[in-house]
């Protein structure tokens, strides 16, 4: 097939995948949400009955609600609008300054996840992701700033946002650690770069440690809940407990193993799904890795095969990093994996790719190298290969659900092309019954 007509067909799936995107957005815009609902309850956590995990941001809302009677509902939404187009011009502005491609972003495991997911954009994922992009433009960006005075913005922001999720230390900590690591090690052994090292973040750690065991009880709950309706003026009642605010007094050994149930041994789906994750991740590293390479911009280009190994490697300490999100501490397979690609293509897009040459151990790299010759073998990477890869690939929106297939930008082309049809043929009747 000729290259140009090959493109514009291309082009032609990826806008009407765009199409099929914005209406859901809309509507979980647009769409009344209660106290009741997670999305709303998650930014409602304070600290009207103590100190309590991801209550910071709640309580400085708390504090605008009530002296300037703002709504609650929409202040949430406008919030988590703000924070999710900041990332998505982020990706798209760092993309198109290196000639990348743009077909990775809008997909089920990137910024698209949070669409499909219908509602996890307003949730605190891209304000985590916000915060990342900030501390690494802070370590490598501000060249004006000391190294003290770095570590002083970089912990008051990393502090800043555990303590309105801690998360966000789970998949940024450790390579924050692997840097300052880096640095310290030209200049010390590798026990005082340890410690350097540790010392350096000791704030954001302790932070983190604190909003682990933060976890609260009925009470801080049930305060937490009162304190929202006595100033909406709405009538107090019990905390739900499937909200939020209310999850708050989970039991932290049942939670885990409920998790853990979810994701592996569901009855009727835990098989199946463990399966289907295991082809599908191999599938998204594959297309994360490799898109570059075959959609290249000959005219700006920038990624090599020295540039796909040190991506690659990235991804790979990520995903480490973020098992047990995937294990024990989550179900939500869309909002993790989005964390995973998202802070992946933060640090790569971010830090220099000399300093990552150095932060990861040569042979770790070369590690993952072979991994990569190993999947070239088994596909080679070419654009109808990694076309139709995107074509397909799909990832429940939680662990026991099974709609893998509709997240897919296949069915979503189909169905929106079907879509255009129904009011295409709606038109023409009522035209013809004229």
């Amino acid at each position: 097939m000729n290259k140009n007509i090959y493109n514009k067909i291309l082009n032609v799936l990826y806008i009407l995948f765009l199409l099929s995107l914005i209406k859901p957005f809309f509507n979980s815009l647009v769409a009344p949400r209660s106290f009741d609902t997670w999305n709303i309850s998650e930014y409602l956590i304070n600290y009207q009955g103590g100190f309590v995990r991801r209550g910071l941001l709640g309580e400085i809302l708390f504090f605008f609600v009530k002296h300037f009677h703002i709504n609650i509902e929409w202040s949430v939404k406008i919030v988590s609008l703000i924070c999710f187009t900041f990332v998505c011009c982020f990706f798209v502005r760092s993309f198109q300054k290196k000639g990348y491609s743009l077909y990775i972003l809008p997909l089920c495991f990137f910024c698209g996840g949070l669409i499909i997911h219908y509602t996890a954009w307003i949730r605190k994922d891209a304000m985590m992701i916000c915060f990342l992009i900030a501390v690494l433009w802070t370590w490598c960006n501000k060249k004006n700033l000391s190294i003290t005075m770095k570590l002083i913005v970089i912990n008051l922001l990393s502090v800043f946002i555990i303590l309105t999720h801690e998360v966000f230390a789970i998949f940024s900590l450790p390579i924050l650690f692997l840097l300052l690591f880096d640095f310290f090690k030209s200049k010390n052994t590798a026990k005082y770069a340890i410690f350097y090292s540790l010392i350096s973040i000791f704030p954001s750690i302790i932070s983190f440690i604190f909003a682990i065991f933060a976890n609260g009880n009925i009470q801080t709950a049930q305060a937490i809940w009162d304190s929202w309706h006595i100033i909406s003026g709405m009538n107090t009642n019990e905390v739900p407990l499937g909200n939020a605010v209310g999850a708050i007094v989970w039991n932290s050994t049942e939670t885990f193993w409920g998790h853990l149930h979810v994701n592996f041994l569901s009855k009727y789906q835990g098989i199946y799904l463990v399966f289907y994750r295991c082809i599908m991740f191999p599938i998204i590293y594959y297309i994360s890795t490799n898109l570059f390479l075959v959609f290249k911009n000959t005219n700006n280009y920038t990624y090599t095969e020295n540039h796909k190994k040190i991506l690659s490697t990235i991804l790979i300490f990520q995903f480490l990093v973020l098992i047990p999100l995937y294990t024990f501490l989550s179900t939500d397979s869309i909002r993790v994996t989005f964390y995973w690609i998202a802070s992946s293509f933060s640090i790569y897009l971010l830090i220099p790719i000399n300093m990552l040459s150095s932060t990861f151990p040569l042979n770790v790299v070369e590690i993952v190298n072979k991994m990569n010759l190993a999947l070239t073998k088994i596909l080679k990477p070419s654009k109808v290969s990694v076309s139709i890869l995107i074509l397909i690939v799909g990832l429940p929106i939680y662990a026991a659900s099974t709609d893998m297939f509709h997240n897919t930008m296949l069915y979503r082309v189909i169905s929106i092309i079907l879509t255009i049809c129904r009011y295409g043929l709606s038109i023409l009747t009522s035209i013809f019954s004229l």
